[in-house]
């Protein structure tokens, strides 16, 4: 039977030694020990079809055997346009091209790098600056936490973090700005506004937000017409808006 020791595995928490996963089906996984474990939240947020699903597993080896891997930069591979083109069929028209990446701080970091290309291009090399909120998360490397205001996994990095602005969550349940839902006059998304011009247009390159945060704001989410307003705000001052869906995109809400 596999070792549940660890030895040799660097973990997340050095104090801890995780349990040892011989085999997963459904929303289920099983340890050496022969417990089994509900996946409730599909991994990290990333299965959510289940685990070992035959149909998945013989396309993967199918496309192995065919063809493993591509350097991007050089080649493209049939398969890769027919993902893409489904990404943009599901957005009903509204995207026109997609980026493929390996994870989430590589997507927030890329997104972010796009931001900034956009403006050097268009001749406003001056735009660099990011604003997010506070209690987000958009990733673990040095780039995607730095606009992340996860404070617990910021604090032992700070020093090598980027000086960025985060805003106040936007936290019905708690409002920064004492209001409810029913009366506001969505002070959150005028904030964005007010930082826009205390920082100087001309400085900022986007505002990356969550629409549905994760578990470091517990699956909270905006005001209604918040969002539309950031819209607003981000065309009016050539700011791109950058959403981090990992909760909401790509079919989790199962539409």
């Amino acid at each position: 039977m596999p070792s549940n020791d660890n030895d040799h595995v660097l973990g997340f928490l050095l104090n801890k030694k995780n349990p040892a996963i011989v085999k997963s089906e459904g929303i289920y996984l099983y340890d050496d020990q022969g417990n089994r474990i509900i996946d409730a939240s599909g991994g990290a947020i990333v299965c959510s079809i289940g685990h070992g699903v035959k149909e998945i597993a013989d396309i993967v080896a199918e496309q192995m055997q065919r063809v493993a891997f591509v350097f991007r930069r050089a080649f493209i591979t049939p398969e890769l346009e027919q993902a893409a083109g489904k990404v943009c069929e599901l957005t009903g028209g509204d995207m026109d091209r997609v980026f493929f990446v390996s994870g989430g701080s590589e997507a927030t970091e890329t997104a972010v790098k796009l931001a900034r290309k956009y403006h050097i291009d268009n001749g406003n090399p001056a735009k660099f600056r990011v604003i997010s909120r506070w209690q987000s998360y958009h990733g673990a490397t040095l780039g995607a936490l730095s606009w992340s205001g996860f404070t617990s996994r910021r604090a032992d990095f700070t020093p090598y973090l980027n000086d960025f602005v985060h805003l106040p969550a936007t936290h019905c349940y708690r409002c920064w700005y004492g209001e409810s839902p029913q009366s506001c006059d969505l002070q959150c998304a005028q904030a964005l506004e007010d930082e826009i011009l205390c920082l100087g247009p001309e400085t900022v390159s986007a505002y990356i937000a969550e629409p549905v945060s994760g578990h470091s704001l517990a699956a909270a989410h905006p005001p209604d017409e918040h969002f539309t307003r950031i819209r607003e705000i981000c065309d009016k001052y050539d700011v791109l808006m950058i959403l981090d869906e990992v909760m909401s995109g790509v079919g989790r809400t199962g539409k």
